[in-house]
């Protein structure tokens, strides 16, 4: 049986993410609990993964899948990763918005 431990809230926020790859978050080795929420009407791919040169290391249709309007993804005391973490969508032009819920 897996218990998950509550770490308490820390402060919600959104980023919005572009066809080109956006970084949502960086490494932290201090990460207790991230949740991830695609609130887009378009599938956006997130990679656990850190860049070697500040660009975006894959593309879209790679990675893990959140689809539209409420796909979600979470990090916890199961299967934590303290490494960055980057998004990108395959919409053309404009940004699409992810909500993000930490831990501490």
């Amino acid at each position: 049986m897996n218990t998950l431990i509550s770490h308490g809230g820390g402060q919600p926020f959104g980023v919005d993410v572009a066809s080109a790859g956006t970084k949502l978050v960086t490494a932290q080795t201090l990460r207790k609990y991230l949740a991830i929420t695609n609130t887009s009407d378009v599938p956006v791919y997130i990679g656990l993964v850190t860049s070697t040169d500040g660009a975006c290391p894959f593309s879209a249709g790679e990675g893990i899948y959140l689809a539209p309007e409420g796909g979600s993804f979470e990090l916890n005391n199961v299967n934590m990763y303290y490494g960055e973490i980057w998004a990108v969508h395959a919409s053309a032009g404009a940004t699409k918005r992810l909500s993000l819920q930490p831990g501490r």
